[in-house]
């Protein structure tokens, strides 16, 4: 169970998908590797209410231009068609990033919801596009939304024995860029992301983070991976959540692998940053596709539980694929 769970609360069990979609050619394919680890996840966690996919994370990121784009969103249809099915059948919500046509021809990054019924229940734009983005992609209009999503989760009955239930749960889609000042023009303290979250219970962050910019030198596109700086970065874009009872959970799901020499940096997470010292509910440091669950606390957090040892933002962090 979740660190600081307490009998009256409900209870949740959130997955990241971390997925390396360098290693085939086609979503088709990508999707057909990544689906064997998600079943076989999903069949021994039991009780998933929620699984969130990497950005663009069955084709590859670094897009050339519209037509480019455009044959990539096609193609994504499969991955859809997958998430869809991975949510009627394991009776869980799944977002999933991927590029999509509009009707008017316009070309998004977006993130889609789909509810257990295989129903869609909340499509969502990226709003803050990285510099590679603008190639194709249109910003999104609606900005950042709090919705109400009906998911499964689990309430202590009689005794020790948890019982399943549905509960209103607050979630606000986000997708990589969105964590940082809009154009990295905007001043930092401007958090717009994490103001957005207030008042929700769940992130759901489909990101495709990498540890370099194009234009930076080859020896610092090569350096190893940093766990610990990647979600400190994260944990600082939302600092005006830490500690506040009734933050919500940021559910990070990114993806591995190297394109034109930048690597993604995985770290996929869980972080409860409801405690002035937010902490790690799972943290995947192997730069490996998996899907790891874990347990998460709904309400309001109790008072008197920081936890230095589960620091989401020191190196004292602990790796849990529970």
């Amino acid at each position: 169970a979740a660190a600081g769970m307490r009998g009256d609360d409900a209870r949740a069990r959130v997955c990241v998908v971390q997925t390396d979609p360098t290693r085939a050619e086609t979503v088709a394919e990508n999707v057909a590797r990544v689906d064997a680890r998600v079943r076989a996840a999903l069949t021994r966690d039991r009780g998933v209410g929620m699984v969130v996919c990497p950005e663009l994370g069955f084709s590859r990121y670094a897009l050339r231009d519209e037509e480019d784009a455009r044959a990539v969103a096609r193609e994504g249809a499969v991955a859809l068609d997958w998430a869809r099915e991975i949510a009627m059948t394991y009776d869980t919500h799944v977002a999933v990033g991927h590029a999509i046509e509009a009707t008017s021809g316009e070309l998004f990054n977006s993130q889609t919801v789909f509810a257990p019924d295989g129903d869609v229940a909340h499509r969502y734009d990226k709003s803050h596009l990285y510099f590679m983005d603008e190639a194709w992609a249109v910003e999104g209009r609606r900005g950042f939304e709090v919705i109400t999503l009906a998911m499964k989760c689990f309430v202590r009955g009689a005794g020790s024995a948890y019982a399943e239930v549905v509960r209103d749960v607050k979630c606000v889609s986000a997708i990589c860029m969105d964590i940082n000042p809009y154009k990295f023009e905007a001043p930092w303290t401007d958090f717009e992301l994490a103001n957005a979250c207030v008042g929700s219970d769940l992130i759901l962050f489909s990101s495709a983070w990498t540890s370099a910019h194009p234009d930076d030198p080859e020896e610092i596109k090569r350096k190893p991976v940093d766990f610990g700086e990647t979600v400190s970065y994260w944990m600082a874009r939302l600092e005006p959540l830490l500690g506040n009872p009734d933050a919500p959970h940021f559910v990070c799901a990114n993806r591995i692998g190297v394109e034109n020499d930048i690597q993604f940096t995985g770290c996929s997470c869980v972080v409860d940053l409801r405690h002035r010292i937010p902490r790690l509910m799972l943290g995947v440091r192997e730069r490996e596709e998996t899907a790891p669950s874990c347990w998460i606390e709904l309400g309001r957090a109790s008072d008197d539980d920081d936890d230095e040892e589960n620091d989401a933002r020191g190196e004292q962090n602990h790796s849990d694929t529970q």
